[in-house]
C-alpha cells in the first residue's frame, strides 16, 4: 500500500511542478553524488560464473560480464576508478566536518565570486579493480562489480551495482568510461543519454503497425541512435533496442522478436521500487497476451509501476528537452561536465584539436535507464588515441578537478569568469525543485524494497 501511495503522488503533481520558484526552499542541506567508474571484474566466456544480468526466469547469467577496453598495457576500468578517487577527494572538502577554504582555493581558478558552501557527500560505485589476480582468487570475481543484481553463495540474490547506487538515494550520479578505438565522428568526449520513454513509445506503436510514419524519429533530435554495426541503418537499431526496452526480446535481422535470445526484464533485475511485485516469475513464464510479459510485440501492453515510473514528469525531465535542447538534465549534467573537464586542461595549457565534444552515444543504456538520479554519463575519449591516453595517463588530476568542479556548479552553480573558450561551461545549476512532489517528497527519496 505504501509503494502504491509514492506512485500515486508520483502522478498527481501537474504542471504545479513546472512553476519556477514553487519550492524554493525545498533545495537539500545535503546533496548525495556517486561516482560510479565503469567496469571492473573480469571478462569471461565462463558465464556460469563470470556473467551478468542474472534472469530470474531461467535462474541463469544472460550476458558475459563486460571488463571494459584495454589497449597497450592500459585498462579502461583502473583508470577511471584512479579519477574517480581523485574526483572524490575534491569533492570530499565539501564534505560536513571537512576544509571547504581548500575546494574554494580551487573554484578561484574558475570564478571571482564568493563560492556558497554547500554539503557534499560523496561516495564510489564500487571499490579498486587492479589486482586482478587478488580479484581472480574470490569465489565470485565479479560480485563487487555487476551492474544486475546476481545469486550469493545461499541462492538469495543480492544487491549489484545499479542497486547499491539507488540504495545511496543520489541526486546525481557521475559514470566514467572509455572506449578502445574510435570513428572521426565521435572522436572527442561522449555524453551517453538513454531516449525519453516518449520517443520510445512512438517505436513501440510503429512495431504494432499503428503508426507507419518513420518522421517521428528522424525529425527528432535523437534519431543519430547508436549502431552496433553498419549492417543495418540506425531506425532498425533503434526499433531493436525499442523491442528489447519494452518486452524483453531484440529484433532479429528480419525485423521480427528475435525469441532466442531473451535480454530479460531488466528493470525486475535491480532491488527498487519500481520492481514487480513477489511472484511475478510465473505469471512472466507464460509471457500472457495483453500484458507487460507479452512475448508477442502487437499483444505487449506496458503496464504496472515501472511502466508508470517510465510516463512520469520525472523521467522527462531527466531524459527530454532540457538546456541542450534534448536529453534533459541527463544530457546537461553530462555536458557541463565534460565542459568543466575540458576547461580545467584549458587552465593548465592542455588544449588539443581531439579535446571537444562531441556526438552523443543514444540507446537504452542500462545506467542512465535504471538509475534514479540525474546521470551524468561520460565516455572520457579513446584508449587507441595517442592524445587521449597522455591525458588519461598524465593528466588524470587536471580531468579530476574539472569532474569535482563540474558537480558542485550543477549543485549549486557558478558565475564564470568571463572568458573566450569555445567549450567554456554554463555554469548553470540543475533545477532540482521541480523533482519534489506536490507532498514535498523528492523523486530521488524514493524508498528501497
Amino acid at each position: 500500500m505504501h509503494h502504491m501511495k509514492f506512485i500515486a503522488t508520483i502522478f498527481i503533481v501537474g504542471t504545479a511542478l513546472a512553476v519556477g520558484g514553487l519550492f524554493e526552499n525545498t533545495q537539500p542541506r545535503v546533496y548525495r553524488v556517486v561516482l560510479d567508474p565503469g567496469h571492473g571484474g573480469i571478462g569471461s566466456t565462463d558465464i556460469e560464473r563470470f556473467g551478468d544480468r542474472f534472469d530470474l526466469l531461467s535462474k541463469r547469467y544472460l550476458s558475459p560480464f563486460a571488463e571494459g577496453a584495454s589497449h597497450k598495457g592500459l585498462w579502461e576500468h583502473a583508470l577511471v576508478y584512479e579519477i574517480a578517487a581523485k574526483a572524490k577527494a575534491i569533492l570530499d572538502y565539501c564534505a560536513s566536518g571537512n576544509d571547504f577554504s581548500k575546494f574554494r582555493t580551487i573554484l578561484r581558478r574558475y570564478t571571482d565570486e564568493e563560492p556558497k558552501q554547500i554539503l557534499i557527500e560523496t561516495s564510489l560505485s564500487r571499490g579498486d579493480s587492479k589486482n586482478r589476480e587478488e580479484i581472480l582468487a574470490r569465489k565470485d570475481p565479479n560480485a563487487e562489480y555487476r551492474l544486475y543484481d546476481y545469486p550469493g553463495e545461499n541462492g538469495a540474490i543480492l544487491p549489484a551495482r545499479i542497486s547499491r547506487i539507488n540504495a545511496k538515494k543520489p541526486h546525481l550520479v557521475v559514470c566514467l568510461h572509455m572506449t578502445r578505438d574510435y570513428s572521426h565522428t565521435y572522436r572527442g568526449l561522449n555524453p551517453v543519454i538513454v531516449a525519453p520513454h516518449s520517443l520510445l513509445h512512438e517505436g513501440l506503436l510503429y512495431l504494432q503497425g499503428k503508426i507507419i510514419n518513420k518522421d517521428f524519429f528522424y525529425k527528432s533530435p535523437y534519431a543519430d541512435w547508436f549502431q552496433e554495426s553498419n549492417k543495418k541503418n540506425s531506425f532498425y537499431w533503434f526499433l531493436s533496442d525499442v523491442a528489447s526496452y519494452f518486452t524483453g526480446y531484440p529484433l532479429d535481422k528480419h525485423g521480427k522478436l528475435d525469441l532466442k535470445s531473451f535480454k530479460g526484464y531488466r528493470y525486475n533485475m535491480v532491488q527498487w521500487l519500481y520492481r514487480d511485485a513477489p511472484g511475478w516469475e510465473e505469471k512472466a513464464r507464460t509471457h500472457p497476451p495483453d500484458s507487460r510479459y507479452a512475448s508477442d510485440i502487437i499483444r505487449f501492453m506496458p503496464e504496472g509501476k515501472f511502466w508508470q515510473r517510465e510516463k512520469s514528469i520525472f523521467e522527462s525531465y531527466r531524459r527530454d528537452g532540457g538546456e541542450e535542447g534534448f536529453g534533459g538534465d541527463n544530457m546537461y549534467a553530462t555536458s557541463e561536465i565534460i565542459r568543466y573537464i575540458l576547461f580545467s586542461l584549458h587552465l593548465k595549457g592542455e588544449d588539443h584539436p581531439h579535446q571537444k565534444i562531441t556526438r552523443p552515444y543514444i540507446s537504452t543504456w542500462s545506467v542512465p535507464l535504471l538509475v534514479n538520479a540525474v546521470t551524468a554519463f561520460v565516455e572520457l575519449g579513446s584508449l587507441s588515441n595517442q592524445r587521449h591516453r597522455y591525458l588519461f595517463t598524465q593528466k588524470q588530476d587536471e580531468i579530476a578537478e574539472g569532474i569535482a568542479v563540474g558537480v558542485y556548479s550543477l549543485l549549486t552553480g557558478i558565475t564564470l569568469r568571463k572568458n573566450s573558450y569555445h567549450y567554456a561551461p554554463k555554469g548553470k545549476r540543475i533545477v532540482f525543485e521541480r523533482y519534489r512532489t506536490i507532498g514535498g517528497t523528492s523523486y530521488f527519496d524514493q524508498p528501497a524494497e
